[in-house]
């Protein structure tokens, strides 16, 4: 059956156990067939023996094949039913629940006693226990109604697999009950039997035939042993005459160092003798030539080796130098090297400690919450600082009695990223806070108006000419009142969506962006637009990081449509779960590409 512990078995491929069953099985069916083809079988009157056996085989062929497939769907750890099964266990074991997880921990137990032992009682126990979790996770008060569901189902699939896990192991054979291996057991035993009483009779026959080959042998050896002793006594005599001038023509030879001319033989009354005598002579003649030939081939390369020894000498002194120089090159890269670790980690540190400044003068995503319960806010900077931020701004223009009940927020995404995005950002959160905070101005669209000619002015900075480099931002700036439920909203060239009762809707946007233009800024005009909010109504601010991300089997861009079916099929869900299910699409589209831009997502649930 082969090592049932061993993940190569439960491969959709052949294992190594069944190809050598199967490599076992050829060769024991070559040897049936050659037993049915034997004269001795069938002669013998074992035809019909040599048959059982062929059928028993087949028999023990087709419970083993059936055994292969019930291991293999029962599986092992995390293969077939058993991971399947052990899967769900672990789903339902890490929910942070003291009574779930000592009711999993009952259930793991009654089901470890089942595999090990192979008594049915267990399977009872474990339905028993299944029912009492039923009513501790349907009695739990501190479980919301999708962790109830969440666990129920996974419960659900647990018991379901372990069943079946349990009729498999039923099939195999369990403790008072006969299943595939005894029976495999069985037929192994009865072909074990009937090729016993075949062996027996075979060697019954094979003694048999040895009696009778053995009378006959002795004759026909004794007529053979007079016939040769004849036949040898002439034939040595012969020979002995031959090898003897042939052994002292050989003698002669080695003896005078293998000269040619040494050479000497007397005619034998043996042809073959005489054969090997005149092929010796050409062998001997070959000698002498290809003697004298090597002996000129071996001064001319001993010459050759000597010249090349030389130039090799030469070469490695060249060698050597070179050697040097790398040497002198590779200390010189090393302490460049160092040099280089010294900047980066300058530069690391700088970054590190822009990013606490960027993170000081910005809310946390705490504050949006403070303001709006279910919320949440996804961010990831390309390179440690972004370009990217978000603004939240409660109780501050109190013109009325009434009037902080409203609240602004905005999200933005700068020119660039890394250093040049985040110096854009601290400009733009700056002038942001002058224009709400000091000026107290609460309409998106004179915000937008007020923050685009402060950011042109900045970066012009006085200068006449149009050679300037054009930086500016992507912005929404939204205000709530939340004793209306009034959304005023203006959008300079960024992407954001409401979702209503599951539809997805755009909202206006100004195809003109913040900053940019410097000369010709008097033709924009951001308008501020209002909406009226319904409960329940969620709405999503992006920057364009997410959608413009490479990935995916095809290598390309996210996408807004992609965006917008993402929104519809979680917009149910709160926001917390939303925002690791964001994050969740992002890793999995991006997988082991280079992140191209930073990434800002607002979700808000009015």
């Amino acid at each position: 059956m082969g090592d049932l512990r061993d993940t190569g078995f439960y491969n959709p491929v052949v294992s190594n156990s069944e190809k050598k069953f199967i490599e076992l099985n050829k060769g024991i069916g070559k040897n049936i067939a050659f037993l049915q083809r034997s004269e001795i079988t069938i002669n013998n009157g074992l035809l019909e023996k040599t048959n059982d056996i062929k059928d028993k085989l087949r028999e023990y062929n087709r419970n083993y094949n059936e055994l292969i497939y019930l291991y293999k769907l029962k599986g092992f750890k995390d293969y077939g039913l058993e991971g399947k099964m052990r899967n769900y266990a672990h789903a339902i074991f890490n929910y942070d629940n003291l009574q779930t997880q000592f009711q999993c921990l009952l259930l793991r137990k009654h089901e470890k006693d089942f595999l090990l032992r192979k008594d049915w009682n267990y399977v009872k126990s474990f339905s028993a226990v299944v029912k009492t979790f039923m009513e501790v996770i349907n009695r739990q008060t501190s479980m919301s109604g999708m962790d109830k569901s969440i666990m129920i189902n996974n419960l659900y699939y647990y018991d379901k697999y372990f069943k079946l896990l349990a009729r498999i192991e039923n099939k195999i054979g369990i403790k008072g009950q006969n299943g595939y291996l005894n029976k495999s057991k069985e037929i192994f035993d009865n072909i074990a039997l009937h090729i016993e009483l075949l062996d027996n009779d075979l060697k019954i026959i094979k003694e048999l035939h040895k009696e009778r080959l053995e009378r006959n042998t002795v004759i026909v050896v004794f007529i053979l042993v007079v016939f040769l002793i004849t036949v040898i006594v002439i034939l040595t005599q012969l020979i002995t005459r031959s090898v003897k001038a042939i052994s002292a023509s050989f003698s002669n030879y080695i003896n005078s160092g293998f000269l040619y001319e040494s050479i000497s033989y007397k005619k034998s009354n043996i042809k073959e003798f005489n054969s090997i005598n005149v092929s010796f002579l050409k062998m001997a003649k070959e000698i002498n030539i290809f003697t004298n030939f090597f002996r000129e081939k071996v001064h001319e390369r001993t010459l050759a080796i000597n010249q090349q020894k030389d130039e090799i000498l030469s070469q490695q002194l060249q060698i050597e130098d070179q050697y040097q120089v790398l040497l002198a090159k590779n200390a010189e890269l090393n302490e460049q090297k160092l040099l280089l670790d010294f900047r980066n980690e300058d530069i690391q540190q700088s970054l590190r400690y822009a990013k606490r400044i960027q993170k000081a003068i910005q809310p946390s995503a705490s504050k949006l919450k403070d303001c709006f319960r279910d919320s949440f806010v996804f961010s990831r900077a390309k390179d440690i600082i972004s370009g990217d931020f978000f603004l939240v701004y409660k109780d501050t223009y109190k013109t009325t009695e009434n009037s902080d009940t409203k609240i602004t927020f905005v999200a933005a995404d700068c020119t660039g990223h890394g250093i040049p995005g985040a110096m854009m950002s601290v400009l733009g959160i700056n002038t942001i806070n002058k224009i709400i905070k000091e000026l107290k101005q609460s309409d998106p669209g004179k915000i937008l108006n007020m923050l685009d000619k402060d950011i042109n002015q900045l970066l012009a900075h006085g200068k006449k000419t149009p050679d300037i480099v054009a930086d500016g931002m992507d912005i929404a700036v939204c205000c709530f009142d939340k004793d209306t439920y009034i959304l005023d909203y203006s959008i300079a060239k960024f992407s954001h969506y409401l979702v209503r009762n599951s539809e997805v809707i755009d909202l206006a946007t100004q195809k003109s962006s913040i900053g940019y233009s410097f000369f010709n800024n008097n033709m924009k005009n951001f308008e501020t637009h209002s909406i009226q909010l319904q409960k329940g109504d969620c709405l999503y601010l992006f920057s364009d990081g997410f959608s413009d991300q490479f990935g995916g089997s095809a290598n390309k861009k996210y996408k807004k449509k992609n965006m917008k079916v993402l929104i519809g099929q979680i917009t149910h869900m709160p926001m917390q779960e939303q925002k690791l299910l964001f994050r969740k699409e992002f890793n999995s589209w991006k997988k082991n590409l280079a992140q191209v831009d930073d990434v800002l997502v607002l979700g808000i649930r009015f």
